[in-house]
């Protein structure tokens, strides 16, 4: 009796190689970013700007410190989308075109979740916000034309690397 066995093992899959991050830690979030992110100077109070020459983007978080009672939560996030947009078009070489604008309660409670999504000929724009009762807090991403390269970034900054301290 003659026997005969064969076997397939399947290729292993590479894994893509494991990004090292560098964890910036603040009082109200923190941001993990591979290290060609440049922490940007800025004069402006509780504002970090980021510079990736590699990916061309750009991110500022700033916190905004209010006692905002529960009932004016909406007209400040409308204030802060309103003024997002018109700053937007004051520095937009054509027109703007709005792709998302969402207020909504946050899912985790206590506030609210601000999101704006825009772009003109040269720039892709992506905000996420929150007002909660005491504060206002800022996640910006600029990006060039690419607006799938950019929501690729903004989720995965989302999703692995930002995190916001709520309230």
């Amino acid at each position: 009796m003659k026997f005969s066995y064969s076997f397939s093992i399947p290729l292993a899959t590479p894994l893509p190689p494991v990004e090292k991050l560098y964890s910036f830690d603040y009082n109200e979030f923190t941001l993990s970013l591979t290290e060609d992110w440049r922490l940007i100077p800025t004069v402006e109070e509780r504002t970090f700007n980021w510079y990736s020459e590699k990916e061309k983007a750009g991110i500022t978080v700033s916190t905004d410190f209010y006692e905002v009672p529960e009932n004016k939560w909406a007209a400040f996030a409308e204030v802060n989308l309103n003024s997002r947009h018109k700053a937007f078009e004051g520095i937009a070489d054509e027109a703007v075109t709005v792709i998302n604008r969402s207020i909504a309660p946050y899912s985790g409670g206590g506030g609210l979740e601000l999101s704006y999504v825009a772009h003109d000929a040269k720039t892709t724009y992506l905000y996420l916000g929150y007002v909660t009762s005491r504060k206002i807090f800022n996640f910006t991403l600029t990006y060039g034309t690419d607006r799938m390269a950019a929501i690729a970034l903004y989720n995965k900054t989302m999703q692995e690397r930002l995190r916001v301290k709520i309230p």
